[in-house]
């Protein structure tokens, strides 16, 4: 098979890479110039650093491809327009690179995020059924992007998967935690009873490989994370049992998070940066329940996921104490 892989070069994308080459597949990786490929330099692939923005440069890539992983996104940015720029309209140039191969589109799969549709309410589960309120505007261009996959089914067969919150070796906001808790403490905003869901970056690549093999996916949408939801306090004792830690549990205020979200995002501003923390993140942090029903994608995909929290925790901090992280 013959695969384009946009975003290849970060967490997601370079798993996904090694996991094509590994079962025998031509990958053609799309980054923005200038991103880091560190984890693709040994690997038999052709790279090609032409971003989002040429649609000709894309739809050279897309000739001859069998599938697409649209995998490129901001999920942190500068402005709330760098969200719309790159998570929209790049997708929406990805999909015209592809259907101007006049009935023979590549299949795409479009990797979209439980932000699109926002937290649970009145406790249901997450599903593509779910009347989407994303609460930031990264949820909102990804809920966009989707709109795009949808307007171009006729002429581009793709499947959209919305991702729960991806952990695993490479992945650096997890790291945090990993590293307070290392320390003996570990932080939160508001209460740890909060539920998500979660998914291990190796089942998450079992998922994009699966959506990509299965024809049934195409026209559909899938949530996937381990069927199994965990409250952020059961995560913190997980990452302690790794660390062979037991940390202490502080919780920061909601009203103190914002305030500091408030001067992180001003600090951000005049050193022209995306801020880590803001008011959008903290109330996307603070949601009381994040949890989506994977059962449409065990049925349909074949999607079985093998790590619970605790048995990828464990796996994630061997990696970042082998790779000195920790």
């Amino acid at each position: 098979m013959r695969a384009i892989v946009t975003g290849g070069g970060g967490f997601i994308g370079s798993h996904l890479i090694e996991a094509l080459v590994a079962r025998g597949d031509d990958v053609i990786c799309i980054e923005r110039p200038g991103a880091p490929n560190r984890w693709l330099r040994d690997l038999p692939i052709e790279y090609r650093d032409v971003g989002l923005g040429d649609v000709a440069a894309l739809r050279e890539a897309c000739d001859g491809a069998d599938v697409v992983f649209h995998l490129a996104a901001l999920t942190e940015a500068r402005t709330p327009h760098e969200y719309y720029l790159i998570n929209t309209e790049g997708t929406a140039r990805v999909l015209k690179a592809a259907a101007a191969h006049n009935g023979g589109a590549p299949r795409v799969v479009f990797l979209s995020s439980l932000a699109a549709a926002g937290p649970c309410k009145n406790g249901e589960l997450l599903s593509p059924d779910t009347v989407p309120m994303p609460l930031s505007h990264y949820g909102h261009s990804k809920l966009l992007a989707e709109v795009l996959v949808h307007a171009y089914r006729d002429r581009v067969p793709a499947t959209i998967l919305r991702f729960s919150a991806v952990y695993g070796p490479r992945e650096r906001a997890v790291l945090k935690m990993f590293r307070m808790i290392k320390h003996g403490v570990a932080l939160t905003i508001g209460p740890w009873e909060r539920e998500i869901s979660m998914l291990y970056v190796r089942d998450a690549i079992q998922g994009l490989l699966e959506a990509a093999d299965t024809p049934r996916a195409v026209g559909h949408t899938y949530c996937l994370a381990h069927p199994e939801p965990v409250s952020w306090a059961s995560v913190a004792t997980a990452i302690g049992r790794a660390l062979d830690r037991k940390p202490r549990l502080v919780s920061v205020p909601v009203g103190v998070a914002r305030l500091i979200a408030v001067a992180a995002e001003g600090c951000a501003k005049v050193r022209h940066a995306a801020a880590v923390l803001n008011r959008e993140r903290v109330r996307e942090l603070t949601q009381q329940r994040w949890v989506c029903d994977v059962s449409p994608a065990e049925r349909e995909l074949g999607f079985v996921p093998a790590y619970p929290v605790v048995r990828g925790t464990e796996e994630t901090a061997r990696w970042y104490e082998e790779e000195r992280w920790l």
